[in-house]
Formats: C-alpha cells, sequence, structure tokens
C-alpha cells in the first residue's frame, strides 16, 4: 500500500532531524592501545592518568597544586577538573562524570569513561569542538569594576607610627580618586563602601560577586615592624611567598575575628568544587592584572615598586572574578606615612592604579582574554 504524501513528508523530515541529531553528537574517542597498561581501578572502575592521556593526544594541560585542579586544552576546548570531584567544567558549563578525579602519588587520573565520553574533540585530528553551551557565554570585555576600600567603621587597620593617619581613611581616598579616573574612562565602578561604615569581608565578597563585575581591586596601605620597609606593592591569589606576606596576609583578615558574618559564611552551603574550578582560571588573570598595574606604578616614579606578591586574602579567596589587593604605600615608614597625607601624591598614585587596569582592559580585549 503506498504512502500518503503527508505520511512520506512526515518520515522524511523526521529521518533529517535524527540524522542532524547524530551529527551534533560529539566524537566518541577510542583510547589508543599504549594506553592500555597505563588503566587502573579505584573503586571498581577503570582510571588512566591524565597527563599520559594528554600526552598521548597532543593535549595541553596543567595542574595547579594549590587547589588539586587540573586545565586540559586544545584549540578552543577546554576543561577543568578537580581532584576528588565528580564536577567539571566544559568550556564553562557544568558537567559530571560517573566517578571522581583521583590523586594518587602525585599523578591525577581520570575515568576511561570520561576520558571517552568527552576527548573526541581533543583527540580527533580535524578541528571537531564543542558548541557553546547557551546559559555560559565567553566575554571579552570589562565594562563593571568593583573597588574595595579596605577596612572601616571600628575597623582602623594600621595606624601611622608618627603622624598616626588610619589606612581606613586613606584607603577610602585612595579608592574615590580610582573611580574617578576609571568613571572617566567609561568605566562603571561599584564600590563596597563609599563612607567610614564597617563592612565585613563577606559581605564585600558578596558585593562583588552579586555584582557581575569584570574586575575585583581592593585598595589598602601596608605596615611592617621594619621601619625601612616601604613601596607600592600588588597581590594576587596563591600561598604566601614570604615571612611578610604571610604577616601581611594575617593582618589585612585580622577583621575576621570581629565579623558576625564570618561564622554564617562559613557554614554556608556553597559549591566549592566549581568555584575552585573557577578560580584556576581567574588567578592567571589576576596576576596579569596585577603586574599590568605595578608597571604603570613603576613608570610613574611616584612610589617605589616592590612587585606583584601573591597571598591568601579573604576577599581574593572568596570572589569569582579576576582580583587584585593593591597596597599603596607603607603606613609604618615616616617618609610614606607623610607622603600619604600629600593629595597630590594620593592622586598620581590613584591614576597609576587606574592606568595599569585600563592597560590590562585594552590588551584583554584586544587579543580576546589573551593578555602576556
Amino acid at each position: 500500500m503506498p504512502l500518503s504524501y503527508k505520511t512520506r513528508l512526515f518520515v522524511a523530515v523526521t529521518l533529517s532531524v535524527f540524522l542532524c541529531g547524530c551529527a551534533a553528537t560529539t566524537p566518541y574517542l577510542k583510547l589508543d592501545p599504549s594506553l592500555d597498561k597505563e588503566i587502573r581501578t579505584f573503586g571498581g572502575a577503570q582510571y588512566v592518568p591524565l597527563a599520559r592521556l594528554c600526552e598521548t593526544y597532543d593535549i595541553d594541560y596543567a595542574f595547579d597544586g594549590y587547589i588539586n585542579t587540573a586545565t586540559i586544552q586544545k584549540r578552543s576546548n577546554k576543561i577543568i577538573l578537580r581532584a576528588g570531584s565528580r564536577a567539571f567544567l566544559l568550556n564553562g558549563a557544568a558537567r559530571q562524570m560517573d566517578a571522581p578525579v583521583m590523586l594518587t602519588g602525585g599523578a591525577v587520573f581520570v575515568p576511561v569513561s570520561f576520558a571517552r565520553a568527552n576527548l573526541g574533540p581533543f583527540a580527533g585530528t580535524r578541528p571537531t569542538e564543542f558548541a557553546p553551551m547557551p546559559d555560559a557565554p565567553k566575554r571579552f570585555t570589562i565594562k563593571t569594576i568593583v573597588l574595595d576600600p579596605g577596612h572601616g567603621g571600628r575597623d582602623v587597620g594600621a595606624i601611622g607610627r608618627r603622624l598616626r593617619i588610619r589606612e581606613k581613611n586613606i584607603a577610602l581616598t585612595l579608592a574615590r580618586k580610582i573611580k574617578g579616573f576609571l568613571e572617566t574612562a567609561g568605566i562603571r565602578v561599584i564600590m563596597t563602601r563609599d563612607s567610614d561604615v564597617y563592612v565585613s569581608l563577606p559581605k564585600r565578597a558578596h558585593i562583588a560577586n552579586r555584582s557581575g563585575a569584570d574586575l575585583f581591586v581592593s585598595i589598602h596601605l601596608n605596615a611592617s615592624r621594619s621601619k625601612l620597609m616601604r613601596g607600592f606593592e600588588c597581590y594576587y591569589l596563591s600561598n604566601a611567598t614570604d615571612d611578610n606576606a604571610r604577616a601581611l596576609e594575617a593582618l589585612e583578615d585580622s577583621s575576621l575575628k570581629i565579623d558576625k558574618d564570618a561564622a554564617a559564611e562559613r557554614s554556608r552551603r556553597l559549591d566549592r568544587t566549581l568555584w575552585d574550578m573557577t578560580l584556576t582560571e581567574n588567578r592567571a588573570e589576576s596576576a596579569e592584572l596585577a603586574g599590568y598595574i605595578c608597571d604603570s606604578v613603576e613608570n610613574s616614579f611616584t612610589i617605589g615598586n616592590r612587585g606583584v606578591r601573591s597571598a591568601r586574602f579573604y576577599v581574593l579567596k572568596h570572589t569569582h572574578m579576576p582580583s587584585v589587593l593593591a597596597e599603596g604605600g607603607y603606613i609604618s615608614n615616616q617618609y610614606e606615612e607623610a607622603r600619604l597625607k600629600e593629595p597630590d601624591f594620593l592622586d598620581r598614585i590613584a591614576e597609576a592604579i587606574a592606568g595599569g587596569i585600563l592597560r590590562y582592559k585594552k590588551e584583554y580585549e584586544r587579543t580576546e582574554g589573551r593578555t602576556r
């Protein structure tokens, strides 16, 4: 019995949709036989060492031991995963594997099922790519920046030895001046405080994360037991690299002791795995931003530049965008304490910090997220 025209049309459309769906399916990876001897079993699941997998298929591989997070990349495809977790980010979109990533003997192991299901586009000879997820668009523009004047209210910060100037006041003045320079350049600026009020560290991070800002810059003044220590520094998140950085980290985060919000923040259930994965990308961009700011300060000849440094400040660890903490001079140094009272001196530091931010923005947008 011959099929009617409507029936034939329905079959044709259905078949074409089915074939298109098949064509869009992610290519399935057949493991290279050389990896067979590398396979190990954990908890009843088969695993393969990620480094060897990437070596075999010429995939870029990097491991961040600070947060036990691995990044693999080839062409425009990128996966970020973390030891001990089933969750991973594929081109910015959250996904799940059927067994957790393992870290043993210093080596990262991933489930064979994960490799077969997800690494086809990475290993293929033709440039097959995952379609970008609609809820995770790539952005290569910087439009909004959060400025975070340190301390405030009952938290005075460091106090100068001779003139007794307070860090909270100078930080706010400096942040307001930076805000002016950035707004003149067309940047939207959000301040975590714009008066002498106390804002807890968790609240500062919450303001930044809720704002959808592209960058976070915290403004402080430095202090040291040594009266001779002087100069500008800019920090990004990492393990503290020296005794001075560790001492400064303890000082700047000391307000957590008086934060009523801190205990609630620690007990709040957050998806810290995906947060830390995002942090891996943000840390690289944060280090680059700190470099641009320090270069700008050095070129301004306003204050000595002690360079880019790393520490584990609370506001850097708990913000979801590239973040830095600028220390605009040593309030404990007699010479710099006196200079910090001069409006012209603060103008030049603010202009240098803003100039570094704007140079980073220009390069970031020009290279679509790849700066140095």
